[in-house]
């Protein structure tokens, strides 16, 4: 049964990817590229969750970056973000490689929505940020979701052994009707502390936030503001402004 509805989701998935048309990495208006980051961010998005997620591949987010830096005609990127975040995997290297573009071009982002989380690990390398007055911007931190199942299935009668090798400890962390044991915990609030340092440092390598800022809380328009999560409040023409001035500065 299970195996049929897994081939159908497949057979599904691999008709949508065939009929989507190719999206373009990002366009080009009078030498400003104008980049889009939306929906949930993840490595490699099945069609199916390109389309009921909106997702957005960050693999092809960093090669559109690459591109635009190599690209002599554009003068100034424009990142439109409206992202609550996601996953982890590729977003370090978007974010350096928009880090690593902001030194050769100026680039303004914006977001009339979300910027959050990962979208914000990204978008708070351009040069300048600009939200409008109702869009949440931040989430500063990581989490790892456990949903520990062992007493439902123990009320079912189902009881789940897992049997590693001797110093196999950490593996089948998490595995459905266990609980985590203390050694597990530990290990996974290293990794979120891991990664959580990147986030954090990231940010501070492009702005001065405050700590009190960083706690996985957003915040919107003129707090944002307050906390140098943004440079200014405006709208979409003032983030093509602003960005004409840092364009005008440089050249």
């Amino acid at each position: 049964m299970f195996g049929q509805l897994r081939d159908t989701i497949n057979a599904w998935d691999d008709n949508l990817t065939a009929e989507m048309p190719e999206e373009d990495s990002y366009s080009e208006i009078n030498g400003i590229a104008l980049l889009s980051l939306k929906g949930t961010m993840m490595k490699n998005p099945t069609a199916i969750e390109r389309v009921f997620l909106g997702a957005t591949c960050t693999g092809q987010l960093c090669a559109s970056i690459n591109e635009i830096g190599k690209n002599p005609n554009i003068k100034g990127v424009l990142l439109d973000v409206d992202s609550g975040g996601g996953s982890v995997q590729g977003v370090i290297e978007a974010s350096e490689a928009l880090r690593g573009l902001h030194e050769q071009k100026p680039v303004v982002t914006f977001t009339d929505g979300m910027m959050a989380s990962a979208s914000y690990w990204v978008g708070s390398q351009a040069t300048t940020i600009v939200a409008s007055p109702s869009a949440r911007v931040g989430s500063i931190g990581v989490y790892v979701p456990v949903i520990d199942y062992k007493e439902q299935y123990a009320e079912q009668g189902i009881n789940v052994e897992v049997i590693t090798n001797k110093d196999g400890i950490y593996k089948g962390a998490g595995l459905e009707g266990t609980s985590l044991t203390d050694e597990q915990k530990a290990q996974i609030q290293d990794e979120v502390e891991d990664i959580y340092g990147e986030f954090k440092n990231s940010v501070l390598s492009s702005r001065s936030v405050p700590s009190d800022a960083m706690q996985g809380q957003a915040f919107m328009g003129k707090r944002a503001t307050e906390k140098n999560l943004i440079d200014a409040v405006g709208d979409f023409e003032d983030a093509i402004y602003l960005l004409g001035q840092e364009m005008k500065n440089r050249a």
